[in-house]
Order: structure tokens, then C-alpha cells, then sequence
């Protein structure tokens, strides 16, 4: 829309000169190739299979491991002893020893019936190879205490054999529960 009292500058337009047509051409040309080569980088191009490349193994999925939650019956472990109820042995056995004499290993320790019920205890010692944890020895006793009752236990030369490479343990449990 022109305006009063100024002046219009005048647009001129030439026709582009034959040279610098060619010349945006030719750079229109080299720059199409570089875009394509761009275009495609990073982008994984197909191969055709070969025979001396061996194939993938597959292997099936695996079930996936899940807690084991506790029914409402399930004994507190911790829970004091009730009659009928379950009694926890591993704190019944104090001052247990298991070593060798020479080549003859033996175990002592003494045993208490903290329960208020009569219980059969199967008192264990055992000889495992260092290395692997496996068995070379055992030998077990078993010991009726009365409620409240305190007894010593001993298994006597059990097995003869060095003390190198070896250990003794040892454990406790309830028969019938």
C-alpha cells in the first residue's frame, strides 16, 4: 500500500546469469549424495545370511522364583514352648567341644531340657572335609531328658583320623516333633 509523501524504493530483479545457475545445480548435486550418506548413519543395513558364522543358541525362559509366605498356622519359631506345642532344640545343647586327641576326635558338651514336657534329644557330631563340606564321619546319641533336666553328653572317639583338612560339628534336634 503506498504512502503519501514517500518514496518507493525500486525492486530490482535480474534474472539469475546462466553461471551461478549452473553453479547451484552442481551444489545441489554434491550435497544429495553427503544428505543420503547421512540419512543412513546409524542404521543397520541387511546382510545376507552366512554359513560360517554359527547360530545363535536359544534358550527357554525360566520360571521366576517366588517367596514362600507362611500360612496363618505356621509356628512362631520364637515363640516360648507351650504343651503340645513345638519346641525349638538348638539353644538345649551349651559347652559343646569336638576335637581330636592324637588321631581320635570326641565330643562333649551338656544337654537341658528347658521344655515342660519329657523329650527324646538326637545329639550329632560330625567330621567334614574343609574343601568340599563333605561327610568323612558322624555319629549320633540320643538322651531322654525330663522336663527341667540337665544331663552331659559325650561322643567317644568316634573317628581316628589327622585333624588337618577336617572340622567337627555339631547339632541338636527333637525325636517325634
Amino acid at each position: 500500500m503506498p504512502m503519501p509523501g514517500r518514496t518507493r524504493a525500486l525492486a530490482v530483479t535480474r534474472a539469475p546469469r546462466p553461471t551461478a545457475r549452473a553453479a547451484r545445480a552442481l551444489a545441489l548435486g554434491l550435497a544429495l549424495p553427503t544428505l543420503a550418506t547421512l540419512a543412513g548413519c546409524g542404521q543397520p543395513t541387511p546382510a545376507s545370511p552366512d554359513d560360517s558364522v554359527a547360530p545363535t543358541v536359544s534358550v527357554a525362559v525360566q520360571p521366576t522364583i517366588t517367596a514362600e509366605t507362611p500360612d496363618d498356622d505356621a509356628a512362631d519359631p520364637s515363640a516360648e514352648p507351650t504343651d503340645g506345642g513345638l519346641f525349638d532344640a538348638s539353644s538345649s545343647l551349651s559347652g559343646a567341644t569336638c576335637e581330636p586327641t592324637g588321631d581320635s576326635w570326641s565330643f562333649t558338651g551338656t544337654l537341658t531340657n528347658s521344655d515342660t514336657e519329657e523329650h527324646t534329644f538326637t545329639v550329632a557330631a560330625f567330621i567334614v572335609k574343609v574343601s568340599d563340606g563333605s561327610d568323612v564321619a558322624s555319629k549320633e546319641l540320643d538322651v531322654k531328658l525330663a522336663p527341667g533336666a540337665s544331663a552331659p553328653v559325650a561322643i567317644r572317639n568316634f573317628h581316628t583320623g589327622p585333624k588337618t583338612g577336617v572340622e567337627c560339628l555339631n547339632g541338636v534336634t527333637v525325636k517325634g516333633l
